[in-house]
């Protein structure tokens, strides 16, 4: 299923992305952007190397509007790149001498030149204060700025591309949860299952299984802890979530299962919940603002909810965006001025806990502007059963 994409981006997928990057360059005013992040350097080189677990040999990316395509500055010992439009300047040794070559390849810009880093809003970057200090000081004095508002701007519109990988790393998820509830008997742990899951996903064709917390119990769970130790036990509910990552994508959404017959409290919780999601998905469209769909969502919360639903189990926010990153802006949440724009892949994710269980069913979607298309395979009508 899984073999039919490629495992990274074409190379006229990576030269349409530097050749948009420079475009928005240029309305932005900047001469120069330094990449420090992992996400954003793989997404504007496509170059893919098992060094970002070190710290002692950093990967930079420079693209200057003076010349042609990216630079990626990267250790001796790395396999230079095979994209026409990435450049490979190699240096040998560490930090020190990396920095040593980032500013010989910039040491030519104007003094006082515009220079953007990957620093801002959801986008930290990796860089270091050497590396600032560097661009800051004289005699170059480059006036430095947040550059993640510029590359957001590209990012969240995806490319048939990332539409297509997500969609299939959203099926590598729910295909590994729900053959995965097989595995289950009472005793099971959370980590044993959880690693279960895993060798199921990577069967199926996932790189790597990035994200995956799996929560034993009924109520009150603390859903992003590593797993542990907690047995399943009758009456449990089965709650995952299953970041998948399968070439340029992770597919982040959320499945449940009840151990044993649910109770027809259970089944309207299920049911209350599930719909609540599918209609918010059906009401979000291309020019709402991320409070908008949160609006919209608290409307739908509202109307026909059981009287026995408890709290709902969310921290501030019904939704977000994803793509290369497990999440992404917008923020479905109240406040969010964000634009939702067609071609964004969005998430929907309310969470209930009530009647004795948790109550989730996230589903991912691209924007457009006649409604969602789903690219993840929608969750069962019915409440999954598991009897053991």
């Amino acid at each position: 299923m899984a073999d039919n994409i490629p495992a990274w981006p074409e190379e006229s997928e990576v030269s349409s992305r530097i050749t948009q990057l420079k475009q928005n360059m240029v309305r932005a005013e900047l001469d120069a952007l330094v990449i420090t992040s992992q996400h954003n350097f793989e997404y504007y080189t496509g170059f893919r190397t098992l060094f970002w677990l070190s710290d002692t040999r950093p990967l930079l990316a420079i693209v200057r509007l003076d010349k042609p395509g990216i630079s990626i500055l990267i250790n001796r010992g790395e396999n230079a790149t095979t994209y026409a439009d990435v450049h490979t300047i190699p240096y040998h040794g560490f930090t020190d001498v990396a920095l040593d070559t980032t500013a010989r390849f910039l040491s030519d810009l104007p003094t006082g030149s515009a220079i953007g880093l990957d620093y801002g809003r959801d986008m930290n970057g990796r860089g270091s204060v050497g590396l600032l200090e560097f661009l800051r000081g004289a005699p170059r004095n480059f006036r430095l700025s947040d550059a993640a508002d510029l590359i957001w701007l590209q990012r969240l519109i995806k490319s048939g591309h990332e539409l297509h990988s997500k969609r299939t790393v959203c099926k590598i998820a729910t295909d590994g949860f729900f053959g995965g509830l097989a595995d289950l008997r009472l005793g099971l742990s959370e980590y044993e299952f959880g690693q279960l899951l895993k060798q199921r996903m990577i069967g199926l064709g996932a790189e790597s299984v990035d994200w995956l917390p799996v929560r034993f119990g009924r109520e009150g769970m603390n859903y992003a802890q590593p797993n542990a130790g907690q047995k399943l036990q009758h009456d449990d509910f089965v709650w995952v979530d299953m970041g998948v990552r399968r070439a340029d994508q992770i597919s982040d959404l959320n499945r449940v299962a009840k151990v044993g017959k649910p109770t027809s409290e259970q089944e309207a919780c299920y049911d209350f919940v599930r719909g609540v999601t599918l209609r918010l998905a059906e009401g979000i469209r291309p020019g709402m603002t991320g409070d908008d769909a949160f609006k919209l969502f608290e409307t739908l919360w509202s109307d026909g909810k059981p009287s026995q639903l408890g709290k709902l189990a969310i921290a501030g926010r019904v939704g977000h965006g994803s793509g290369i990153a497990l999440t992404e802006p917008p923020s479905l949440m109240a406040g969010s001025d964000e634009i939702i724009q067609e071609d964004m892949v969005l998430h929907v994710e309310p969470k209930l806990e009530a009647a004795g269980g948790v109550f989730q069913t996230e589903e991912v979607f691209r924007v457009t502007p006649n409604g969602p298309e789903f690219l993840s395979t929608v969750s069962p009508a019915r409440l999954p059963m598991v009897e053991l």
